[in-house]
């Protein structure tokens, strides 16, 4: 995720985390078609169809939604509370407002309340 979000820079990367389980089995990189894709995201709507069926296909479930934010810190704007959709997903942010030092904090936003989410990493860098 901070890979992707480096390589978009200065817009903001966005993608779909699926898997079983709440374990992540695999990132879904996504477009930013937004027309200020610096200040916000907005998925091409072609590209998650594709990604919601393969994730349903597989018997997955949406585990997380990301996205950057390039010039504030990895905290939900109120924005991204609005659009919080889907209450069992986690939602990942990756700031690169000091892109030397990029900062991954994940939060659950449920009816309007954030709560912060541990973010663990596997040995294989997944996490």
């Amino acid at each position: 995720m901070i890979e992707h979000a480096q390589a978009e820079y200065p817009k903001e990367a966005c993608g779909i985390l699926g898997g079983a389980d709440g374990e992540v089995m695999k990132m879904y990189r996504l477009t930013n078609v937004d027309p200020d894709p610096v200040m916000r995201y907005n998925a091409d709507p072609k590209e998650l169809k594709h990604v919601t069926d393969d994730i349903y296909d597989k018997d997955w479930d949406i585990v997380g939604i990301y996205h950057s934010h390039t010039h504030s810190p990895a905290f939900p704007s109120p924005t991204d509370v609005d659009r919080a959709f889907y209450p069992d997903a986690s939602y990942v942010l990756v700031s690169l407002q000091d892109r030397q030092r990029p900062d991954l904090r994940a939060f659950r936003i449920i009816e309007g309340k954030i709560t912060e989410m541990k973010v663990e990493r596997t040995e294989d860098g997944r996490g």
